[in-house]
This record gives structure tokens, sequence and C-alpha cells, in this order.
């Protein structure tokens, strides 16, 4: 059977988001990630775009051990090692199987050359295996009961496997789909259960305080467009730099973050009532405030070229903004009307911004 799992983008409530409670709204985008899978004797992957074809495994219960991987290739195969072993764990008895991975969001041609985008091809990755062992093992994928088990696994996968670092937005929009608004987990309590030896099971089942997904209407009109500014960036990076200068400075990061959830809290609002000209006005505001973020903490969230793009998104009529952690890769305008949208297109790439060919994605992690 086929699994695949969309992409994401940040609509806005970036860093802020990090802290339990804060609400940002995100995005799923039509980048997918392919799974296939079936049953198998024994247990091999194989991950297309990493060229590394049918490495066996073997699971203990709880760990997920190569025979045969080389170890650059075990670096690359952390994701789907960890989301392996969180699905397993909690499905106890499994069918052995072999899983081949692929994606079209991970990469994009750049003057012959290959460049990663920020479309949160490593959360999909996740998603897309997880819920592929749990339809090959008899789950019915589409329901949100399931879909809950599906980002509970796949969000315990990616943020150990990412080192502890990253709110879960991007597991988020890999599994629901469309335009929502969310609110992370809260990563103490998540350790304080595996610390304390709980089962994966145990702690799936549990209501996981902070988290929540409530999908949201599109309003209509409303077009999406994304830029990408030519350079990838490292949101592990970002996050680290970014906390170093929140121990220094917890009183300037508190206030710049509540200013950041105060104002999604507002366009939430604004979005139920599709208010267009405040939700433009609030989307620009947020630009406003990440580019005070990095001023402030020194880190290169807001680069010239994402200050560029949404400069040039706003001189227009629709509202630009960077979208995730910043320091490269994409940025996005929103706007309501066609002749706006065309308008910015062409003066992005007048400016050497490349204009995606991105949509929204209604669907969540899906059978094919």
């Amino acid at each position: 059977m086929k699994i695949s799992a969309p992409g994401k983008l940040f609509i806005a409530g970036e860093w802020a988001v990090l802290d339990v409670g804060n609400p940002g709204i995100v995005a799923a985008v039509n980048k997918r990630v392919w799974v296939e899978i079936e049953e198998h004797p024994r247990i091999l992957v194989s991950v297309e775009d990493f060229g590394i074809q049918e490495v066996e495994g073997v699971f203990d219960g709880k760990n997920l051990e190569w025979k045969n991987a080389k170890p650059e290739e075990e670096d690359r195969l952390i994701f789907i090692k960890a989301a392996i072993e969180a699905a397993l764990g909690f499905l106890k008895e499994w069918k052995p199987f072999r899983i081949r991975s692929w994606g079209e969001l991970s990469q994009v041609e750049v003057n012959g050359e290959k460049k990663k985008i920020g479309f949160g091809s490593s959360a999909a990755s996740v998603v897309a295996t997880v819920a592929g062992l749990l339809a090959l093992n008899g789950w019915d994928i589409q329901t949100r009961e399931t879909k809950d088990i599906i980002y509970k696994l796949s969000a315990i996968a990616h943020y150990f496997a990412q080192g502890k670092i990253g709110s879960g937005f991007d597991v988020a929009a890999s599994t629901y789909g469309g335009i929502f608004v969310y609110r992370r987990f809260d990563p103490d309590w998540l350790i304080e259960q595996f610390d304390a030896g709980k089962d994966i099971q145990d702690i799936v089942k549990s209501e996981w305080p902070g988290f929540e997904v409530t999908p949201l209407e599109i309003p209509e009109g409303f077009d999406l467009l994304v830029g990408w500014t030519g350079k990838s960036a490292s949101t592990t990076i970002l996050v680290k730099q970014v906390n170093e200068w929140a121990k220094e400075k917890p009183e300037e990061k508190k206030r710049i973050y509540k200013n950041i959830a105060d104002l999604v809290e507002e366009l939430i609002k604004v979005w139920k009532e599709q208010n267009r000209e405040r939700i433009l006005e609030l989307i620009r505001k947020n630009e406003d405030y990440l580019r005070e973020l990095g001023e402030r903490s020194g880190v290169f969230i807001e680069t010239p070229e994402l200050r560029k793009l949404s400069d040039t998104a706003n001189s227009l009529g629709g509202a630009g903004k960077l979208s995730g952690a910043g320091g490269g890769d994409c940025g996005i305008a929103v706007c309501f009307d066609p002749e706006v949208s065309e308008k910015i297109k062409k003066k992005w790439e007048d400016e050497g911004i490349w204009v995606l060919d991105v949509s929204l994605d209604r669907d969540g992690v899906k059978k094919v």
C-alpha cells in the first residue's frame, strides 16, 4: 500500500509557539513524502532520496538495530528509525515489512544544483512511516482518533530524533492537513513520562497537556504564495542560538513572544470573521515582531532576501513574511486579489526570488 503526507508552512506565530500555550496558525502544502509498504519476512528499509536500498533492521521490542547500514547511511536513517521504533513499540504485535520512502518536497533544482527547501521533509517522512505501519497492521488512518495517535507517535519520534528541539507543528501539518490553530504539547511533561519508565502505549493514550489542533476555514479568495530565497537554513541551529539569548535576556524574550502570541489570538478571531484587511494587517505586523526578535537576539532570523520578499508583497497589496524559523528558506505572501498575486509573483521573480509551485493541501496523511 502507498501512504503520503504533506509538507508544512507557518502562517503566523513562529518562535512564540515554542512556549506551551501560545498559538500558531499552520498550513499543510501539497509537496508530499510517499511511503510504499508491504508485508515481508524481514524488516527492509529503502530511502530513495538518499540512495539507500534495502537496509535490514532487527527490532527487539524497543530499539531497531541495522544489520548492514554504512555509518553515513545510519545518520540519514535517524528519522525513519525513530518512526519505526515508536510505531512498533506502540503496536506490540506487528507484521514484518519492507518499506520504501521518497519525497517530492525535500529538494528543488536551482541553476542545475539541488537545494534543500524548508517544507518539513523529515516530519512528513516520519508521519508517512508511522501511518504506513499502522495501516499495514489494520488501522484506519483516516479517522481523527487514529490521526491523533499518528501525531503523538510521530511527535515523539521526531522530537527525540531531532535532539529534543522543535514545536511539532510540522508533524501536525503532515498529519492533519488544511489550515489550523496549533498549540504545542508540553515537552517537559513528555520527557517526564519517558523518564518515569511509562510505556509508549500509555503515553500516547494520555491527554497531552497543552496540545491543540483546531481546523480553520480557509477564507474566501485566500491565496497563499510561496517564495524561496535561494538559501537553506537549519532550524536546529537557529533555535539553539535563540535559546542561548533567551537565557541571558528572559524578560525581553518573554515580551516579544507575548506580543506575537497576542497578535495570533487576534488573528484567529478576525480569520473566523473573514476580515480580509485585518488579516493582512496582522500578518504584516507578525513580520515586524519577528524582525525585532532577530535584532534583539542577534540571530539571523530575517535575512535581507526575506526582508525583500515581505517588503515587495506588502508594497503591492499583499502581506509578506518569513515562514518558519527564518534564516533563509521560504517566505510567504497572503492576498485576496488575483491581480495582486500576479504582481507579487512577477516582482519576486524580477528580484531573484524563486516562486514555488505550491498550494494548500486540505488533506493530511492518507492512503493512496
